[in-house]
């Protein structure tokens, strides 16, 4: 699979998750492949490609196709960060649309961090692909511009909807029908 194949998924399921706490998701950067190792591969490639997502406090997460060799699977933490805690909270709420929708483009994921990072919490998502292809997805994330972040869960109730398990599978049969 391709970057943006994989960055089309995750986006397609983050807008099926309704969450009350996103207000958007968008697509970024013009990369085709993952940014990295080296400098002088990044500004070749010339961009970063991702998703964004924006919360209700108007702070902001990515999640970007990267390439770190030293990427170090982390298990997820029993609670789920606190929202002053963006790109860890973002990571592990895809991983958990992922248990949930099960896609068939991908064969298993992993919730990893960087090897200087906190091993505690996980700040990326390693993904094998069904086609044999691995991906990393990382993330960053920025404060909120307007305020300040929640300090308690905003959305205790949420729960994720059905039409997180079936909002891949009209991709594909899309794809599938004949043009």
């Amino acid at each position: 699979m391709q970057l943006v194949q994989v960055l089309d998924v995750i986006e397609r399921l983050l807008v099926a998750s309704e969450h009350p706490d996103i207000v958007s998701v968008e697509r970024y950067g013009t990369a085709t492949e993952p940014w990295g190792p080296d400098v002088a591969r990044n500004r070749a490639q010339g961009s970063i490609a991702g998703v964004k997502v924006t919360h209700a406090s108007t702070s902001s997460a990515l999640l970007n196709g990267r390439i770190a060799p030293n990427a170090v699977p982390v298990i997820a933490p029993s609670e789920v960060p606190p929202p002053s805690l963006r790109a860890p909270r973002l990571v592990m709420f895809v991983s958990q649309l992922l248990d949930v929708a099960r896609p068939r483009e991908f064969a298993s994921w992993q919730l990893v961090s960087q090897p200087d990072g906190p091993s505690d919490l996980p700040y990326g998502i390693g993904i094998a692909c069904a086609d044999g292809t691995n991906m990393l997805l990382m993330c960053q994330s920025t404060g909120a511009m307007v305020g300040s972040e929640p300090s308690e869960e905003p959305f205790p109730d949420y729960v994720i909807p059905e039409g997180v398990k079936t909002c891949l599978q009209e991709v594909s049969a899309h794809r599938a029908a004949p043009a």
